[in-house]
């Protein structure tokens, strides 16, 4: 990028997140080292020796300690785990932000329902009190049943038909004047109507299906 070209910078954000911090001097006294020290690696060195202070009154763990010398307890092993930590990136961040972002992806919702937390599927169960089950009426074989009039009955599929107690001498008026009809299925694998038939039972009148 030559000397003339200028970079848009939208927030000073996006600058001052990408520096790092880091201290050269300690009021008058320089650090002998030319490029600083990191004050996060400070915190992290500081956050390890109070780890290991805390570990060491621990049963296993402060025996285990207990072998090390005191100044690599207390000073050296402090110090190598912050310089570690410091130059360790997980996935571009720094390790205290991974941990952040770990523990509330532990702690958040696995299912979400229009974007909203919800209870995974299968851990609740809704009380039903009284379960109905009935047949669509739309498969080919008719289910055994009585329809008392006055009623309409559609028939999809073709049917054979039984009149009883009928008054009429045709077809026509023997169905209107049954007082009992008996419909059936002429099988399973039969195809469905072109155009349903419907059947009118009058008041009084009685169909039996099956």
């Amino acid at each position: 990028m030559s000397a003339r070209e200028s970079v848009a910078v939208r927030s000073y954000r996006a600058v001052v997140d990408d520096v790092e911090r880091r201290i050269y001097r300690v009021d008058r006294w320089r650090l002998p080292m030319p490029g600083g020290i990191e004050v996060r690696a400070i915190l992290y060195t500081v956050g390890s020796f109070v780890a290991l202070a805390t570990a060491a009154k621990l049963p296993l763990a402060g025996q285990l300690l207990a072998q090390l010398p005191p100044g690599l307890r207390y000073l050296a092993l402090p110090v190598l785990i912050g310089w570690g930590l410091s130059a360790w990136r997980i996935d571009g961040r720094a390790p205290h932000y991974a941990l952040v972002a770990a523990c509330r992806f532990a702690c958040g919702a696995r299912t979400l329902a229009g974007l909203r937390p919800t209870s995974p599927v299968g851990t609740q169960r809704a009380s039903v009190a009284a379960l109905q089950i009935a047949p669509a009426g739309d498969e080919a074989a008719y289910r055994r049943g009585r329809v008392r009039g006055p009623a309409r009955v559609t028939l999809r599929y073709p049917a054979r038909l039984e009149v009883e107690r009928s008054g009429g001498a045709d077809v026509e008026s023997a169905l209107a004047r049954a007082k009992c009809l008996r419909v059936s299925g002429v099988g399973e694998k039969t195809r469905p109507l072109s155009r349903g038939r419907e059947l009118h039972v009058p008041d009084g009148a009685e169909v039996r299906i099956g």
